[in-house]
């Protein structure tokens, strides 16, 4: 049997290819999942094609657990139906939606809600994105240069309450409430801003006195963006509007436990600006000649500022932006409206000078679009992150299921298994959380019940702190009368050269006693193996034929189990259960089930995990008991 892979950088593999005798597996995607047993540099852009035998830095027992966990993935993934094989799920994607508040969308549904079913909706929206999958939602916190927190800068929002200024009655603060609620349930809370607009209809709505545009009339743009419509917004072109726009981000990072910034891509809007802004440009040129390279250096400028201000107060908090699907049409050979000449926005720039962390165009076209190929925007916006090691999260559009553009479920999953294939993308983002949760023609089932079945860790970002937070401790398990087992923990402070535990995940193993005992008594023996087990030189390594052949087992469970590798292997993505924020898990106990392993791990905010806590679970008839591993 030969097993070979290649390797492009370090993010994922682009394939594994097996032969023998009766065997023939080729072009299955696979994820990294032993990071750190082999030793694949995050930006490494060589392609390197090489087999197991020939593994540099590789202990003979680690080398024995790739084999045991590559194995599995090529058997396993099911290219028939696409659906993705056990091995092949990701324990790191970003799996987003946008929650948006202007005109009411999502929520709060209306400006008419008493507070208490403003935040009974908010609760159920976040307990059914969590049974979904989803582990973070953009919450649309500033619309219109307002706000759906206590903000020091702007009023209250008027989709809020019905008027722009006026709090909530009873007073309660809808940013600190999703923060909290939603890091309950292990999932990340990003603060979507729109940093320029003001109106999008003026008139529309009466503004508050304390509005920008009434303390600061003078920054202020209006543009015809129809014939009876006037669009109004900040001028980029200002120093004191960038100063602002920043101000509003640090005083949401200085006093809410957010996860994350997110921009939209409304920067210049896509009507046509001409001479409004031309006194801007004659008193603030800095020295660019050309009007449009001016416009595209304001908001270049502000992505600077906002990511360096983020960066020296909150530097776990990640920063990214959403901008339209086309950049320019040269990029990926399309034919359609450019947002490099339209809303001056350059998300190349942005990632070639990192002042982002991760990017999430917006690809609402199909594969095979005419004039904007999904399959080609997706490639140049996954590579253009990928070769400045940032990342791209792909935005979907959910709402073309419906009339009129009617697209077919398939069209629709194609968007996101395709992407799936592809892990220089490293996660999805879904326009919007009413169409998700509707389950128009099933796309939801197909997320919940086969791509999202296994929970998953938001993705690692390697230029952040990989420091780990500190592992759980009093891993207790108690019997509950319904049929249920309750683990509970305690969290620790962070030490010197750990992190703070944003979240915390739990896995399940099941085993049978006769198999736990074994691992026991070996595991001295396995420890002992291992550490006197040194690197394979090029010599000394083993053919492919001499790794393992089709008439051999694998090596003796006692062995793999005890061994740090074991470790490795359990904390795949198949043997997660949840992601919480709570120090308490319930879960269900099915009666063939006579015992388990259960591991707890702390979770940073950059998704790095702690050594596991591990306990043994027990039960036979009605004894339950539990011991610590």
């Amino acid at each position: 049997m030969m097993v070979n892979i290649i390797r492009t950088g370090g993010y994922f593999l682009r394939s594994c290819r097996i032969t023998g005798a009766d065997t023939e597996i080729s072009r299955i995607p696979i994820p990294i999942v032993f990071s750190g047993i082999v030793n694949l540099k995050a930006n490494s852009n060589v392609m390197e094609k090489q087999s197991f035998g020939v593994m540099r830095n590789t202990t003979p027992g680690v080398f024995i657990m790739v084999l045991f966990l590559i194995l599995p993935c090529c058997k396993v993934a099911d290219t028939a139906t696409g659906k993705p094989g056990e091995n092949s799920l990701s324990k790191e994607e970003f799996r987003g939606v946008w929650l948006t508040s202007i005109s009411n969308l999502d929520w709060p549904i209306s400006f008419h809600q008493p507070v208490e079913e403003q935040q009974q909706d908010a609760i159920a929206i976040l307990d059914s994105l969590k049974a979904i999958g989803i582990n973070a939602v953009l919450f649309q916190v500033r619309a219109e240069s307002d706000a759906l927190y206590a903000s020091s800068y702007d009023p209250w929002s008027y989709w809020l309450t019905g008027e722009q200024g006026r709090a909530p009655q009873p007073f309660y603060d809808p940013l600190s409430f999703m923060i909290r609620e939603s890091h309950k349930r292990g999932m990340e809370l990003h603060a979507w801003l729109n940093p320029y607009r003001v109106e999008r209809k003026k008139g529309s709505y009466d503004l508050a006195g304390s509005n920008v545009s009434r303390r600061e009339p003078d920054w202020i743009l209006e543009l015809q963006s129809r014939p009876d419509t006037i669009y109004t917004m900040l001028d980029p072109g200002l120093p004191e509007v960038r100063d602002y726009v920043t101000n509003v981000v640090v005083d949401i990072i200085r006093r809410y436990d957010v996860d994350g910034i997110h921009f939209d891509d409304y920067f210049y809007p896509g009507t046509p600006v001409t001479y409004e802004d031309s006194l801007t440009f004659r008193n603030h040129h800095n020295d660019i000649s050309n009007i449009g390279d001016w416009r595209r250096d304001n908001v270049n400028r502000l992505i600077a500022q906002v990511h360096d201000s983020i960066q020296g107060i909150a530097p776990h908090v990640s920063f990214g932006i959403s901008p339209s699907a086309i950049r320019k049409n040269r990029d990926a050979g399309t034919n359609g409206l450019e947002g490099y000449y339209s809303l001056y926005a350059d998300g190349l720039a942005w990632l070639e000078e990192r002042t982002i962390d991760y990017i999430n165009p917006q690809l609402y076209f199909e594969i095979g679009h005419i004039r904007a190929d999904y399959a080609l925007l997706l490639e140049y916006w996954a590579q253009a992150a990928y070769d400045n090691q940032r990342h791209m999260y792909a935005g979907l559009s959910l709402f073309k299921l419906l009339p009129p553009i009617d697209w077919t479920l398939e069209k629709a999953v194609d968007q996101l298994t395709f992407s799936l294939v592809d892990r220089k993308v490293r996660g999805h983002v879904y326009f919007r959380t009413e169409h998700l949760l509707a389950n128009i023609k099933g796309y939801t089932d197909v997320v919940r019940n086969e791509l999202y079945r296994h929970p998953a860790l938001t993705p690692v970002m390697p230029w952040k702190s990989m420091l780990p937070p500190p592992k759980v401790s009093q891993l207790a398990a108690s019997w509950s009368s319904d049929g249920r087992i309750i683990l509970t923990w305690a969290g620790n402070d962070p030490g010197q050269g750990e992190e703070k535990a944003a979240r915390y995940a739990v896995y399940r193993i099941d085993l049978s006693s006769e198999l736990f005992d074994r691992v026991t008594d070996a595991g001295s023996m396995a420890t002992g193996v291992l550490s006197q087990s040194e690197a394979l030189s090029p010599s000394e390594a083993l053919s492919p034929s001499e790794a393992l052949s089709p008439s051999e087992s694998l090596p003796s469970s006692e062995v793999l189990l005890a061994s740090e590798a074991l470790i490795n292997e359990i904390l795949q993505a198949r043997n997660i259960i949840d992601i919480i924020g709570q120090k308490q898990f319930v879960d269900r106990w099915p009666e063939h089930r006579t015992e388990a392993i259960y591991l707890v791990t702390s979770v940073s905010h950059n998704s790095i995990e702690s050594s596991p806590v591990m306990i043994r679970a027990v039960r036979d008839g009605d004894s339950f008991s539990y011991s610590a591993l």
